[in-house]
This record gives C-alpha cells, sequence and structure tokens, in this order.
C-alpha cells in the first residue's frame, strides 16, 4: 500500500516547502521509492528548491487529463520522483477524489507520496487532510503560530485525519520563542522534529541544493532523524560530521 504524507500549514513561509522535499529526499536515502507532489497552486515552489524550471509538465496538465501518470513524474538528479505545479496561478484545484485517484495510480511505482499542500484553510487544504494516511504540520517558534497549528489539530480531528506531529522549523533558541512543550501543551499534538534556524538552510535554497543531500548538512540529519522516525527505522549522525562542518567553515567551501 502506498503511504500518503501531507506537509500542512496554517501560513506561508513557515518552511512547509522546504520540509516536503527534504523529507522527501531523506525518505529516498532509506530506499524508499518517493513521488513528492506539488499542490501549492499558488506559490508553487518545489521544483525550483529542487534545482528545477518546470517547463514541461505539471499536475495541473496530469489533473486536466492531459497527460498520464508516468508523463507526469519528474526525475530530480538524485533519482527522486517529483511533479511540479506550473509557475503560473492555476485555475486548477486540487481535491480529495484528485489525491485518492493519484494515490491508486502512482502506487505500482512508489512506497510513499508527500505532498506539498497549499497553506492555510482552503480546499487544497482540506483535500489533504482528508485524503492522507498521516500529516505533519510545519511551524515556526512563533506564538501567533501556535494557533494555526490548534486550529488544524481542530480540523483534523473533525475530518478523522491523523495528524502525525509538529516539525517545529527555524529553532534560534531565543527566549521569546515559543517553546516545544509549549506548542505541545497548547495544541495537544507532539512535537516530533526540530529544525535549527541556521545559514546553510538560506544557502541550500538559494543553491537550490537540498541539505538532505549534505551527508554531513546538520539540517540534513534532522530531517534523515525524521524520515528514519516515520519509517521506522534508526538513524546515527557519522561522528565526524562536526569535523567536516568545521573544515567546510573555515576553508569557505
Amino acid at each position: 500500500m502506498t503511504e500518503l504524507i501531507s506537509i500542512v500549514s496554517g501560513k506561508g513561509g513557515t518552511g512547509k516547502t522546504f520540509t516536503a522535499a527534504n523529507l522527501s529526499l531523506a525518505l529516498q536515502g532509506f530506499g524508499d521509492q518517493v513521488v513528492c507532489l506539488d499542490t501549492d497552486f499558488d506559490s508553487p515552489n518545489l521544483a525550483l528548491q529542487l534545482g528545477h524550471i518546470p517547463e514541461g509538465h505539471t499536475i495541473e496538465d496530469y489533473l486536466r487529463g492531459d497527460i498520464n501518470e508516468h508523463k507526469a513524474i519528474n526525475v530530480h538528479d538524485s533519482g527522486l520522483m517529483f511533479v511540479p505545479s506550473a509557475l503560473h496561478l492555476s485555475e486548477e484545484t486540487i481535491t480529495e477524489e484528485n489525491i485518492r485517484d493519484i494515490a491508486d495510480r502512482f502506487s505500482s511505482f512508489a512506497d510513499r507520496i508527500i505532498i506539498d499542500s497549499p497553506p492555510g484553510f482552503n480546499e487544497g487544504f482540506y483535500s489533504s487532510l482528508k485524503a492522507s494516511d498521516r500529516v505533519l504540520v510545519v511551524t515556526n517558534p512563533e506564538f501567533q503560530a501556535i494557533n494555526d497549528v490548534r486550529k488544524i489539530a481542530e480540523e483534523a480531528e473533525k475530518h478523522g485525519a491523523k495528524i502525525e506531529g509538529v516539525v517545529l522549523n527555524k529553532m534560534e533558541g531565543m527566549l521569546e520563542e515559543a517553546s516545544k512543550g509549549e506548542i505541545e501543551k497548547t495544541t495537544g499534538l507532539d512535537v516530533i522534529q526540530t529544525i535549527p534556524h541556521h545559514k546553510e538552510a538560506r544557502k541550500s535554497i538559494h543553491k537550490r541544493s537540498p541539505v538532505a543531500l549534505d551527508p554531513h548538512s546538520k539540517i540534513g540529519h534532522s530531517f534523515r532523524e525524521l524520515a528514519a522516525d516515520l519509517s521506522d527505522r534508526k538513524f546515527r549522525a557519522p561522528w565526524y560530521s562536526g569535523l567536516v562542518r568545521g573544515f567546510k567553515k573555515i576553508t569557505g567551501r
């Protein structure tokens, strides 16, 4: 059975697409066959973060019935399969039926489908919520963001959706931040992974080279830990990764 995992957030800018791309690559690194779908039609950034400009077929073409699932697939240099969205605003919408159809048609070559859902509380969000096997909520350590997470938890309960937990992104360790404990107490959800706020994340987005492809990236290790947790595997960062990062910092590489 192909498992559907939706990556959702209450607003844009939390790092939802960053999480979808790097989690997909981390799962693939463990040997899973993964397809990552960009269903955020208003702000389609998945392909760009993977260093790809969607000039060919997109998920909109597939939803209109112009192409089949095989033609919709793009392949990253790493081997990751993904379906981009068009760079322009689209009139297409993602429905629960669409997602279930995609899962059915892609099941012959995908162990897991990662859905980069649109932010907020719109049709695409609810469709992903209801159709997915598991949901990850991406948020930042801002007290205002806790309300969005709490609302997502309430909506998930209404629709019988299973939220696996919260990915707390852009952690800086500042006193003004909402802590892991505060978020868990307020929302009733477990924070299953924290992602540090570091310049290597910005650099990877700028270079369009995901951190999960760097075997010594500290943030990349966070995504491998998350992937291991979701797939009942174990991951231990190489003991010498810190030395490699230190050498890169000294040499400017």
